[in-house]
């Protein structure tokens, strides 16, 4: 209990787990709680970068020790998060991840993982409650597959859609249905994510959203959200500067059965 008052002093944890055998037992789980990788390795941080972080890990054998996990990858092709990343080594090292209750991955090319996508994130399913997706790469269809994924999903987060220069959206394939429909009880953030009737399409196949608290920004389909999840909204967070703020006209008898408890940075109306 002493120790867990240090769990933000990595220079306490490092001396209380150098100790006595006890001490390094109840220190380590904090020291390797987050574990954050990055797509790029510049000489002078070689030692965070992929995979060398995760071989290093895994050799001390702390992989199942870690909660969060975030993998930073650029919006390069060649940076991003793919398959081409994984030979048969890394991926039963990534495999061990097996208690990682925070994902984050930026640039994830779901593409390339297709259509075995299970055979590298499957492990992250009973576990991941809040998933974090910046810039994902591809169809609308295929990021809900892979949200629906983690069976006990609570809190989402979608970050930034826009494409490259050069890129346009993938074409999509209607017959590709989740494993899983996510409970999504939690907290959802969207920013700036403008896939068309992506958002439709995630509440036609999931049954359902439930989320309590939102917050959204520059989102074509806010009123859509609203609408699903009249009868559990707790919080709603909105900005002035919303593009698609004007779109909202919110009033309260749009959300029937519920009464909106607080809310932040709220639009005309609200």
């Amino acid at each position: 209990m002493i120790i867990a008052h240090l769990i933000y002093d990595t220079e306490s944890l490092l001396a209380c787990s150098l100790t006595c055998y006890s001490w390094y037992i109840a220190s380590v789980p904090h020291l390797h709680h987050t574990l954050i990788t990055w797509s790029r390795s510049w000489l002078y941080e070689s030692r965070i970068g992929w995979p060398t972080l995760l071989q290093n890990a895994s050799k001390l054998g702390l992989l199942p020790l870690t909660k969060k996990f975030r993998f930073h990858a650029t919006s390069f092709r060649r940076h991003r998060i793919s398959s081409r990343r994984f030979n048969r080594r890394i991926l039963s090292q990534f495999s061990a991840l097996t208690n990682v209750q925070d994902l984050r991955l930026d640039n994830l090319d779901i593409p390339s993982f297709m259509p075995r996508v299970w055979r590298y994130f499957g492990h992250f399913s009973p576990t991941v409650r809040p998933l974090f997706l910046e810039s994902p790469r591809g169809s609308r269809r295929e990021i809900i597959f892979f949200i629906g994924l983690f069976q006990h999903l609570q809190d989402l987060t979608l970050f930034n859609s826009a494409f490259g220069l050069w890129e346009s959206e993938p074409t999509d394939d209607p017959s590709l249905t989740p494993t899983f429909a996510p409970p999504l009880r939690g907290r959802l953030v969207i920013f700036r994510f403008k896939r068309v009737d992506l958002l439709k399409d995630m509440i036609h196949l999931f049954g359902g959203i439930r989320f309590r608290n939102m917050e959204f920004l520059d989102v074509g389909e806010s009123r859509l959200l609203l609408g699903a999840c009249a009868g559990t909204l707790e919080t709603v967070r909105l900005y002035p500067k919303d593009p698609c703020g004007e779109q909202l006209n919110l009033k309260r008898a749009q959300c029937p059965g519920n009464d909106l408890r607080h809310s932040q940075a709220p639009t005309s109306g609200l």
